[in-house]
């Protein structure tokens, strides 16, 4: 008897659970995703150790390479205007000299550029 009480007290909790049950919002889990995306971006990501090594060769390989093209189109120039004298003379190396000091100045720059960057984050 008590057994059958119980489970008929059981049986009308469930139903009424069952009628007191809210039908979520059919974008319900578009909204959940965006909130995950919106939390994603707004918390301060981890600082991922990058590969300075690729980026340093890279630069270097992108300022120096334009030196050198540079220096190969001016020594080009001067060879067929002047001719081989010319390319020995103190005017034309201190030239190149120059060329190659503001190229490397520049490497310089850049890397004291992404030191100071990096020490910042």
């Amino acid at each position: 008897m008590k057994e059958n009480k119980m489970e008929k007290e059981e049986m009308i909790i469930r139903e009424m659970m069952l009628s007191e049950r809210k039908k979520a919002p059919d974008n319900l889990k578009f909204r959940i995703m965006q909130q995950i995306e919106t939390e994603k971006v707004l918390t301060p990501q981890q600082n991922k150790p990058r590969k300075m090594s690729g980026t340093l060769l890279r630069e270097m390989g992108a300022i120096f390479g334009s030196m050198y093209a540079v220096l190969a189109a001016m020594i080009m120039g001067a060879y067929l205007l002047e001719g081989t004298d010319f390319l020995l003379s103190p005017r034309f190396i201190a030239t190149v000299v120059l060329v190659a000091s503001v190229f490397s100045l520049f490497w310089l720059m850049t890397r004291f550029d992404a030191y100071l960057r990096g020490k910042r984050k």
